[in-house]
């Protein structure tokens, strides 16, 4: 007989590896995409009650799912679609019950208890009222938004980010309601850098991790895909205590799913307007900028589209479609906006032969003491009749614009000003989302889930002097 002594570190990973096995059903109760639905029943003295027949049916499609409850009385529904569900208890002997609407979310594992009553299976006891479930099988710390809070929100660019704040934990900026492009809003969690954070769509992750440390479009990377609030069905942010299947970051786990068609018809068209004649200038627009009284920033914002969804094949087949467009006219944000420090550049044609001896006169410190914006730093001083002007200088200030303006402009004064431009940004922004649901029978359905977003953005300022545009594409 051969005998195996384990030491005390190998039984230590036996150990952790049948934990691992026994927790495993729960783990796969939900995902990013889904919820589940747990509970015991029980009869009246609280005894529980095994081989109960439990049928569950989604309100929107009618699908029907079965199980029976086990010898210790519970039963679970695992990989649920977020919506509402009807269920109901039979067995010989006692009275049917039946739940008409119970609420499962993402992420999320309800808990349905029921003690049933003695009598005829064909007598029926009905809950008229939507039950309350309770998620008491992970203590996982979140908030879930559901469509109707979304779209009823005043957003400024119809985008869900804008309300992460809403979830206990979370900690944003104040949203800015000028900002370029999609808007999208970063948050912090338990003190983690933005960059920590996970987004998923229908259980897909999109994140992209080489836009480190933000959601928003950036630099050369595209951020988190935003679908319309019309798509939206509902969103978790999971803050903390959340397992090991939903991500690898140790910030908030954003969970965001689209709706999906539906037994009956529904849809919706919209068109969200902002005008440059419904705004006010900015403050230092209309101190820095000497065109503030007679015109105003453009700010012009149109999101425009619709969404339909609903059975191409009654009780089998479901469709569901969305779109939107944004057309973005942005003088107020940064790439549309800038402020620059300008010198005294003397009016009229700069290849004049008397332009060089003017420009001296109007930078040489001379001619204005006292004024420390005059004075080289670490450098030759301009000479008043312009002589130590280097001739290069001189051609680069004659560079023009396709509008035939100086590249370089003048402060229009005989010193230094603070100047402000405002040339707006251009954002165009098309969207898609399109889902079906097959119904094969009650333990097998197959889902296809698309999202499309192109979001080309041209930004004339970006900081800069007018003349230098930037172009570019981002899309998801």
């Amino acid at each position: 007989m051969t005998r195996v002594q384990l030491s005390g570190y190998s039984l230590w990973i036996l150990l952790v590896i049948a934990a691992l096995i026994a927790v495993t059903p729960s783990l796969l109760a939900q995902s990013a995409g889904t919820g589940a639905l747990t509970g015991t029943v029980t009869d009246a003295s609280g005894g529980v009650v095994p081989g109960v027949t439990v049928t569950l049916t989604s309100t929107d499609t009618n699908q029907t799912r079965g199980t029976a409850t086990g010898e210790d009385g519970s039963y679970r529904f695992a990989l649920l679609p977020p919506g509402t569900y009807g269920v109901r208890f039979t067995i010989a002997g006692f009275k049917t019950s039946e739940v008409p609407s119970v609420t499962v979310r993402v992420t999320e594992t309800q808990v349905l208890d029921r003690a049933l009553e003695v009598g005829a299976q064909s007598e029926q006891v009905t809950v008229e009222v939507q039950t309350e479930t309770l998620q008491t099988a992970t203590s996982t710390l979140g908030t879930t938004v559901g469509s109707q809070t979304v779209t009823q929100l005043p957003l400024s660019t119809r985008n869900y980010t804008q309300i992460l704040a809403l979830s206990a934990g979370t900690n944003t900026t104040a949203n800015n309601a000028t900002a370029f492009g999609k808007g999208t809003q970063n948050m912090s969690v338990n003190g983690n850098d933005p960059g920590q954070n996970n987004f998923q769509m229908d259980g897909v992750n999109v994140t992209n991790f080489a836009n480190s440390g933000s959601a928003n479009d950036a630099g050369l990377y595209a951020g988190v895909g935003i679908p319309s609030p019309d798509a939206l069905q509902e969103f978790k942010v999971q803050t903390s205590t959340y397992d090991a299947s939903y991500g690898r970051n140790p910030g908030a786990n954003v969970n965001v799913v689209t709706k999906s068609g539906t037994n009956q018809f529904h849809g919706t068209a919209f068109e969200y307007l902002r005008d440059s004649i419904f705004n006010a200038n900015s403050f230092f627009y209309n101190r820095d900028n000497r065109a503030s009284a007679t015109t105003k920033q453009i700010l012009n914002q149109n999101q425009f589209g619709g969404v339909l969804g609903g059975p191409v094949i009654k009780n089998k087949l479901f469709a569901f479609f969305s779109y939107q467009g944004t057309r973005q006219k942005n003088g107020i944000g940064s790439q549309g906006f800038s402020n620059a420090l300008l010198p005294p550049i003397p009016d009229g044609d700069r290849r004049s032969p008397g332009f060089k001896a003017a420009l001296g006169a109007s930078n040489c410190p001379a001619n204005h003491p006292g004024d420390g914006n005059f004075n080289a730093f670490g450098g030759t001083n301009v000479a008043c009749d312009g002589s130590n002007i280097n001739p290069v200088a001189l051609n680069i200030l004659n560079i023009k614009l396709d509008n035939g303006s100086y590249f370089f402009p003048s402060s229009g004064t005989t010193g230094y000003r603070q100047t402000s431009f405002s040339s707006p940004a251009i954002y165009n922004g098309d969207q898609e989302v399109g889902n079906f649901d097959y119904v094969q029978s009650t333990k097998h359905t197959i889902s296809g889930r698309w999202f499309y977003s192109k979001d080309p953005q041209v930004s004339p300022l970006n900081g800069q002097l007018p003349g230098s545009p930037l172009k570019i594409l981002f899309s998801n």
